[in-house]
């Protein structure tokens, strides 16, 4: 049986997220109403850190579901196609929704903390800057990869079925193109080293501190046993490992970024490169290593911790030249440039990485293709046709 994208749900990632309520006023107002409320309810105390933080972790079950119900839908032929498009499009639009009643709720509640003076200031900076990032993204994000493609998108999504889908060849391309770089790899293998050591460094750095959020703040909040602060715990220690190594990972790809530029430099190949955000980037990870090496010069050598690998290297290269009174002052600089970095990811190419997958996917789908240019064909000729 075949069916439409509205019902197949090829293309349920975007037609979700681009059928999101904001275009629709009345659930755009509901949900700023209860955003509003949960904001009020943290700043009057009548909720505590752990509903925001319950929020978030809620948010991210139904994104990961959403996706892993796309995931069924484009990469195999299981399951019913209406069912799993329906599906994962409220998954998304839900997911989206609780994410910004979580951010509403923890505004709220740490509003309330700063007002009563149980806020340090260096957090209060942290907390303004990580908002104004993270709405900045969001907003960037959809319009770069929704607003922008929606109309494109309208007019490609009726030569969308199952029925002509191939998902073997979506998952080679996933795999090949996506995961793998091939074709780049193929083209230049030091372009493929850099482009890998820094997206795949960065995924595995922005996964780190989202799950780090969840056992550094979220487990606390609710009240269960705070394992983040016990010296030396196992758990603690593999996110000081997973945190050196991404950063290690970003950092060599910088460097080999910046070498790369250098080789073409006065050659056609220096359109691919993107000085200003490699340069940008590594200033925010090296600031990064910057901080930790003060942290870690600053205690006995004994007490040093081993999984931190690359910033006791820094400690012990660098330690003596900074003194612990830089360590605040490094803080401001790396946790501000961070934020601006995040907020700077929708502006330059750096958005390609989110769009350029996207693109080799659906061109991996040549019945689609060639659908939608009979389509268009035809389409012109009964245009033709009627003015004859």
């Amino acid at each position: 049986m075949e069916s439409r994208l509205e019902s197949a749900g090829t293309g349920a990632l975007p037609a979700a997220v681009g059928a999101a309520p904001w275009v629709r006023r009345p659930a755009l107002l509901a949900g700023a109403a209860v955003g509003a409320a949960m904001f009020c309810m943290g700043l009057l105390g009548a909720t505590a850190a752990g509903s925001g933080y319950a929020l978030l972790m809620l948010c991210g079950v139904l994104l990961v579901a959403a996706t892993l119900l796309v995931g069924v839908l484009a990469l195999s032929t299981l399951g019913d196609a209406e069912a799993l498009g329906s599906w994962s499009k409220r998954g998304f639009l839900a997911g989206i929704w609780i994410y910004a009643w979580g951010v509403c709720a923890l505004g709220g509640y740490f509003a309330r903390e700063t007002l009563q003076g149980r806020m340090e200031t260096y957090w209060i900076v942290f907390g303004v800057a990580a908002l104004a990032a993270l709405i900045t993204l969001d907003v960037g994000l959809y319009k770069r990869l929704v607003a922008y493609n929606r109309i494109s998108w309208e007019r490609y999504r009726p030569y969308l079925s199952r029925a002509a889908a191939e998902p073997a060849a979506m998952r080679r391309t996933l795999i090949d193109e996506v995961v793998l770089q091939r074709t780049l790899h193929r083209t230049s293998s030091l372009r493929w080293w850099r482009h890998t050591l820094i997206f795949w460094g960065f995924a595995l750095l922005f996964l780190t501190e989202l799950l780090a959020v969840v056992f550094r703040d979220a487990v606390p909040a609710f009240g269960w046993r705070d394992v983040w602060r016990e010296p030396g715990h196992p758990l603690r220690m593999a996110f000081r490992f997973a945190f050196d190594f991404s950063g290690l990972m970003v950092l060599l790809g910088c460097v080999l970024a910046l070498f790369w530029r250098w080789r073409v430099n006065g050659t056609a190949e220096q359109k691919y490169s993107d000085t200003p955000t490699v340069v940008f980037l590594l200033a925010v990870i090296v600031t990064g290593f910057m901080v930790e090496a003060v942290r870690i010069a600053a205690v006995p050598p004994d007490s040093q911790p081993w999984a931190s690998f690359a910033g006791l290297v820094a400690a012990r290269a660098f330690g003596s030249m900074l003194p612990a009174a830089a360590e605040r002052p490094l803080w401001y600089v790396h946790t501000i440039g961070s934020c601006l970095f995040i907020g700077y990811v929708p502006l330059k190419r750096l958005v390609h990485s989110c769009a350029t997958p996207i693109g080799r996917l659906m061109n991996s789908q040549r019945q689609l293709l060639a659908a939608r240019k009979r389509g268009v064909l035809s389409g012109l000729m009964q245009q033709r046709t009627l003015r004859r």
